[in-house]
């Protein structure tokens, strides 16, 4: 008996131990439960639930603007979306809602015909996010299924939607072109009918000293013939780049066109996007370090302000931001816009553009699309050209932009007529501090001509209003009327005169025109 006391005392304290460890490991079972329900509801609240259906994803995140916490240091930078909205995490649920999306949009046959401007809008926003997740799987080196899925159906929509880059020779998509572009540079686009432009310009921009290499993309054997190529490659720091080559295009055009493509088209990780007749007064890379451009890597400049409706322009560019960008109409980012307060026809210069790629990718292939068929033949009939197209795909994509403050002015020679001044000219922009940087248009004729109708720049004319602007507009040149020498915090219509640094760059200007057109 006292033997089986002794062995029922060991079990008896044994299986207290069991107790407690099965109570203890409970406890920690429960705990894990509580954590994950709470993890999959907040991802719930955060992500919207992904639908039961494929064609429920989609419609889940077509109209929302979020940014993506980063999956690793790496991926600090973000590709796009750095400030647009509330942030999410990346899980795999938000990922499988975002393929999911991906395979509604793939089922379909085509992309949506050139008057759907708000499927449009859709799609994009949802190849966005894919494009934002991937970039961030690719960099942080994420090899999974999850991945592999992911890109197979990215993939698929890229090469309906943003056919350029993929089907070219240089790369397996939009993602590895931007990871594979580097350092900043300046891109122009030229054929042969323009190159004596080009040339000019680039003459000029080495006159004031500029840094940045240049690359000039052309579109096939027939638009850049081998004289206009040998005059422009023996210039400083150019080098030409034949965009249907690493593009893969089938077909070149030689318009307004072909520039956003041709920043696709560039090697430059940071693209000034110049028109070959914009002239400088400061050095280009001066745009790269405004606090306007480091704010969001991409920077634009006004148009003049016209009054709304002027040459039929105005509501159509309003009909195309509240279709596009249609979930953000109300909460537009460029909440200054003349044309949207119905003050003003146009609201973009395209002659500048600059864009960093690693902030901007998405809204440069929405741009591109929006200049090709079966979309440009909408956009040019509602918009002069392509000018209007760069900040409506930041607006759709609520991917941040920046807009220089003062609109459009006039640079060229001053008139007074009875009382009054007016200055007659190119295109005028000024910098941060209203000091002249550059201005659209040339000098003259661009042809070779006996007479070159070319204007001096020796007054500049500009204004931040947007109201009672008087422009002049019965012939060419436009005319500007503004308050002479009016101080520098006045917003109305003022006039200013060219400062004698200035003035050497201008006569520079003029006296190479001579030499390059002059019959």
């Amino acid at each position: 008996m006292p033997a089986a006391k002794y062995v029922y005392g060991i079990l008896r304290k044994k299986a207290k131990g069991f107790i407690l460890l099965y109570l203890l490991m409970s406890v920690v079972v429960l705990v894990a439960f509580i954590h994950i329900g709470a993890y999959s509801i907040r991802y719930s609240k955060l992500e919207g639930h992904v639908g039961s259906s494929i064609e429920d994803s989609y419609t889940a995140v077509y109209s929302t603007a979020v940014s993506l916490e980063p999956l690793c240091s790496k991926s600090l930078n973000m590709s796009s979306n750095g400030k647009s909205g509330p942030s999410i995490k990346i899980s795999d649920a938000y990922i499988n809602q975002i393929i999911s999306a991906l395979k509604y949009i793939n089922s379909k046959d085509a992309i949506p015909d050139g008057g759907d401007m708000v499927e449009l809008g859709n799609i994009a926003r949802t190849y966005q996010k894919a494009f934002d997740i991937y970039y961030q799987l690719v960099i942080c080196q994420y090899d999974s299924a999850t991945r592999t899925r992911m890109e197979d159906q990215l993939f698929q929509l890229e090469k309906k939607l943003y056919p350029w880059i993929i089907n070219g020779p240089m790369y397996h998509s939009a993602v590895e072109s931007l990871l594979k572009s580097r350092g900043r540079g300046i891109v122009m686009t030229t054929g042969s009918k323009y190159a004596l432009v080009a040339q000019h310009s680039i003459t000029m921009l080495n006159f004031i000293g500029n840094q940045l290499p240049i690359e000039i993309i052309y579109c096939g054997e027939d638009d850049l013939g081998q004289k206009e190529r040998d005059a422009l490659t023996s210039l400083h720091r150019v080098t030409l780049v034949d965009m249907q080559s690493v593009l893969g295009l089938k077909k070149c055009s030689k318009g307004w066109e072909n520039k956003p493509l041709a920043v696709l088209a560039s090697s430059f990780q940071q693209v000034i996007l110049m028109d070959t007749d914009a002239l400088f007064f400061q050095h280009p890379e001066t745009l790269f370090e405004t606090k306007a451009y480091k704010e969001t890597g991409a920077l634009f400049f006004r148009d003049r302000t016209l009054g709304f409706g002027t040459y039929g322009h105005g509501p159509g560019l309003t009909d195309l931001i509240n279709t596009l960008a249609e979930p953000f109409k109300e909460n537009l980012i460029f909440n200054t816009s003349r044309v949207m307060a119905k003050v003003s026809s146009d609201e973009l210069d395209s002659g500048v553009v600059v864009w960093d790629k690693t902030r901007s990718m998405p809204a440069i292939l929405l741009t591109c699309a929006l200049n090709s068929m079966p979309y440009m033949d909408l956009i040019y009939s509602k918009t002069y050209g392509d000018k209007e197209t760069y900040w409506l795909s930041h607006e759709a994509l609520q991917i941040p932009f920046t807009v220089f403050l003062d609109n459009g002015g006039a640079i060229g020679k001053v008139f007074e007529q009875e009382g009054k001044h007016k200055v007659c000219g190119g295109l005028y922009h000024a910098d941060e501090h209203g000091k002249p940087l550059w201005f659209n248009g040339g000098i003259g004729e661009r042809i070779p001509s006996k007479n070159l109708n070319m204007m001096e720049p020796t007054y500049w004319a500009t204004e931040s209003a947007g109201v009672n602007v008087d422009w002049e507009l019965s012939g060419l040149p436009f005319c500007l009327y503004g308050k002479m020498d009016a101080p520098g915090d006045y917003r109305d219509s003022r006039i200013g005169k060219l400062s004698s640094s200035e003035l050497v760059i201008s006569k520079k200007m003029v006296d190479l025109w001579v030499e390059l057109f002059q019959l």
